[in-house]
């Protein structure tokens, strides 16, 4: 046999046990790979959702902030028509 030939074959039979050895050895790592992707990708479904229920909660209280910041702007404005018609009573000198 010729060098080039014992070359080519042991580089075939190389890379052919590359190929096997890889798969064999890859495999059970893209697996867990796969399931560890697979569950965050639910925790961040999972969270999202949860955001949206925070979101309309923090929206509800904005809402009672906003009335209650009205209320009050309608009762101070209340209070200064009050004070201003309300007339000074007039002082006596007591005699």
């Amino acid at each position: 046999m010729e060098a080039i030939t014992i070359i080519a074959m042991l580089v075939f039979w190389v890379i052919i046990a590359s190929i096997i050895g890889g798969v064999i050895l890859l495999r059970p790592v893209s697996r867990k790979l796969g399931n560890f992707l697979d569950e965050w990708i639910a925790i961040r479904r999972a969270e999202q959702q949860g955001s949206g229920e925070r979101f309309q909660e923090q929206a509800a209280r904005l809402a009672a902030l906003e009335e209650e910041q009205y209320r009050l702007r309608e009762h101070q404005e209340f209070m200064e028509s009050l004070k201003e018609k309300e007339e000074p009573l007039p002082i006596s000198s007591g005699d």
